[in-house]
């Protein structure tokens, strides 16, 4: 049964008052407890259960309530019966079942204009860590899952009631459910309960990265310093994918970017706080030519993914739903210059699934010089890309490893700053998007090449220096101007 009660919003009354919303929603059913809590707090909430909310924004009142495992529509008529409202539904995709969910609610006070406007959207991740130093972020109160073959819809729907868990997104290519769990649970410890459920065949924390703050050497501001303009695009060409945080507009893109979208929070623009993806998708472009790379006049179209919130984080969730979209608009090389020390089953098998498409690859290696695998760069098959100065020695902070693939040139001057002014940088993620432009042209030239064709032609290109044959610094080689003018053969 469900029981609510509306009363007149009295600000000043409670304005100490920290109030509390518990609410999960199972498949078709709610459970709910407020207590004399804003509307709005109270719809925010069903917010960030991936719930589109719209309301009149002069609906200032107080709920308070319960219900428990009661039908949706029910409880909601019980929650906004004073009220007019809206409520769509739609179907969750996924390996076991096509659950309904809770699409979207609209609130807006009977009889007068119908005054709604979206809530504001998310823009950054509620990020926790274990206790122990060190130990992997991962996003509050979500667990990413996927289920035994052969278990049915009812089992699994049983499994999300005792959890008391939403289904707030599914990848059913990977068979992956991405799952809200009710507000201040340990993750850590219930993970580590359901690897001994029947149930399940895999289960993580939504684990988090940070882009790395690449290393700013020297801040130019002279107005004349980017006077390039966008080389030829090569319009019939596979796009190449560059998965990062986001695009600014205004920076001469416009001719070469045939995509865009936010992995994150879909219903969000895209923007780029951090500037870092617009910066990988200026190099990619060869918009920006790095120093020590010989300038080529073409290019590809470009898809900008956005998959990095405000702060520069993202989530392993967000990055597979980024992944997918790439592989669906039909990217060939897929542009990571981004890593973290955390290995996660669900990336490594969102990787070598975007690799049985024959999507390339490419990743950075990381930017501190420790010899420590970073991922996804370390998976096999990536295309791990280590930095090189102007006159092609290693950048000093550059990460080694016997992962390492190729060594690019990682050093060049942007007309806009990565979390600073603009001016000069260096780091592995400019080296990988070297790298993953001149792949990405490769194949425009050769476009009946698989994609380990691909790989074989850069590795064969590239400059021998270092160590004879294969070494962890350079892996392959060099992709220096001499290498670029070898893969263009």
């Amino acid at each position: 049964m469900s029981r609510f009660w509306i009363s007149l919003f009295l600000p000043l009354a409670l304005a100490l008052r920290v109030s509390a919303v518990q609410l999960s929603l199972e498949d078709d059913r709610m459970t709910l407890s407020v207590d004399k809590t804003p509307l709005r707090e109270v719809l925010q909430s069903f917010a960030e259960h991936g719930v589109r909310v719209q309301m009149d924004p002069t609906l200032d009142v107080l709920v308070t309530g319960s219900c428990k495992s009661t039908p949706v529509e029910e409880a909601l008529n019980a929650l906004l019966q004073p009220f007019g409202y809206i409520v769509t539904w739609e179907v969750v995709p996924g390996p076991v079942a096509d659950l309904p969910r809770l699409a979207e609610i609209q609130v807006f006070q009977r009889g007068a204009p119908k005054r709604i406007a979206p809530l504001p959207p998310e823009t950054k991740l509620h990020l926790t860590r274990g206790p122990l130093p060190n130990s992997p972020l991962f996003v509050a109160d979500e667990i990413l899952l996927r289920v035994q073959p052969g278990t049915n819809a009812d089992e699994f729907r049983t499994l999300l009631r005792q959890l008391g868990a939403t289904v707030i997104g599914s990848i059913p290519e990977l068979g992956i459910y991405q799952l809200r769990l009710p507000a201040g649970i340990n993750v850590l410890d219930l993970v580590e309960q359901l690897k001994r459920n029947s149930l399940i065949k895999e289960v993580e924390p939504n684990y988090a990265e940070l882009i790395q703050r690449t290393p700013m050497q020297q801040v130019l501001d002279s107005p004349d310093a980017h006077s390039a303009t966008l080389p030829h695009v090569r319009s019939s060409a596979a796009p190449l994918a560059i998965l990062d945080s986001g695009l600014l507009g205004g920076v001469g893109l416009d001719g070469a970017v045939v995509g865009e979208y936010n992995a994150l929070f879909p219903d969000a623009g895209m923007g780029d706080p951090q500037g870092h993806g617009t910066q990988m998708a200026l190099v990619a472009a060869g918009l920006i030519q790095p120093r020590g790379a010989a300038a080529v006049d073409e290019g590809v179209p470009l898809l900008a993914v956005r998959a990095f919130d405000e702060n520069g984080a993202t989530s392993n969730f967000a990055l597979m739903r980024a992944l997918q979209y790439a592989i669906d608009k039909g990217a060939r090389v897929v542009n990571l210059s981004w890593g973290t020390e955390t290995d996660s089953r669900f990336i490594a098998d969102a990787v070598a699934y975007a690799q049985s498409r024959g999507v390339i690859v490419v990743a950075a290696a990381g930017n501190a010089p420790t010899g420590t695998a970073m991922y996804p760069a370390a998976y096999p098959g990536v295309v791990a890309v280590s930095a090189l100065n102007a006159d092609g020695t290693p950048w000093p902070q550059s990460n080694y490893g016997n992962f390492v693939s190729i060594a690019a040139p990682g050093t060049a001057n942007f007309p806009i700053g990565h979390s600073g002014p603009p001016g000069n940088y260096a780091g592995t993620s400019i080296a990988s998007a070297q790298v993953s432009r001149e792949l990405a042209l490769y194949l425009a030239r050769n476009p009946k090449a698989t994609a380990t064709e691909a790989i074989r032609a850069l590795q064969k290109a590239a400059t021998d220096v270092g160590e004879a044959g294969r070494d962890p610094i350079y892996g392959y080689g060099a992709l220096d101007a001499a290498a670029q003018a070898q893969l263009r053969k």
